[in-house]
């Protein structure tokens, strides 16, 4: 019999961590799921580690590529796999609260959607108690909104595995920002519902977070906005559209890319040209909320 959901986690030597990710799967108080942990080509001793959770308990299994393909290709390898008919995500130096997967799948049947997300605790490398992030409570019909500034993030996604088939899966292409990138394609399809307490623990405390380099972090914002420019112009007009120049520009600049950041400044301000000191305040403070993810 197939199980309710499939967990995806993609793992890229996590020997210090994988074991915790998968044991906060493992205790929570719904029980009808598989783990499917992905290894992306691990040079450490996850894989040797995955070997012995799965010896323990049947439920988990894990997939192994030959070489690292990114965390999105190892996500696409865990969707296709995947028997559940919902598929959630967790990071592999993340942690799911108890209540997680009852939590987001009982919301899910009572609003009758497709996607659900949810709001999470944070820990970051300059405190010592995790604290409440604030994700942005999309819900209902969120295209709009989520052209205009990103969402949810992956641990505090579940969605149909029918609405992850009908979008193609993930962009494996996508640095960074690849959760923006999947709930835009997903939101032109389906509403979403938001549980608003946290169902997961966000640590930001490692060194080779994605979130921590600022130029794949630049690189991805440029990827998604470009991916759904069109999209912005039509649906939020050109202020919208120089709002996320920008904001990418800004991350360029960070980044030490003075070139990409004037090139985009300077668009900014062609797209916009009204106002562009509002643009570029409009973007600082954007820019600083993004640091913080």
């Amino acid at each position: 019999m197939s199980p309710l959901a499939s967990v995806v986690i993609p793992a890229f030597n996590r020997g210090k961590l994988i074991e915790k990710a998968v044991r906060s799967v493992l205790d929570q108080t719904l029980q009808d799921f598989e783990v499917i942990v992905v290894d992306d080509g691990s040079t450490d001793d996850t894989v040797s580690l995955l070997v012995a959770l799965a010896e323990k308990d049947q439920r988990i299994h894990y997939l192994h590529h030959d070489s690292q393909r990114g965390a999105q290709a190892a996500r696409n390898s865990g969707i296709r796999a995947a028997q559940g008919r919902w598929i959630a995500f967790l990071d592999s130096d993340d942690q799911w609260l108890p209540d997680s997967l009852e939590a987001r799948l009982g919301l899910a049947e009572r609003a009758k959607v497709h996607v659900v997300h949810s709001d999470c605790h944070v820990l970051r490398p300059d405190e010592t108690q995790p604290q409440r992030f604030g994700v942005p409570p999309m819900e209902g019909k969120v295209y709009r909104e989520l052209l205009r500034r990103p969402g949810p993030l992956f641990p505090s996604l579940v969605v149909s595995k029918e609405a992850m088939a009908r979008i193609g899966y993930l962009d494996e292409s996508i640095a960074s920002f690849q959760e923006w990138d999947t709930a835009i394609r997903l939101a032109k399809y389906y509403d979403f519902a938001f549980h608003p307490e946290p169902t997961f623990i966000y640590d930001c405390r490692q060194e080779d977070t994605i979130s921590r380099n600022m130029l794949c972090t630049a690189i991805g914002y440029e990827q998604v906005f470009r991916k759904h420019r069109w999209a912005v112009l039509k649906h939020l007009g050109p202020k919208a559209l120089a709002f996320h120049y920008q904001t990418v520009a800004a991350h360029f600049r960070l980044a030490g890319d003075g070139r990409k950041a004037l090139r985009y400044l300077l668009l900014a301000i062609f797209l916009w040209p009204f106002r562009p000191g509002a643009i570029v305040r409009r973007a600082q403070r954007f820019l600083r909320l993004a640091l913080q993810r």
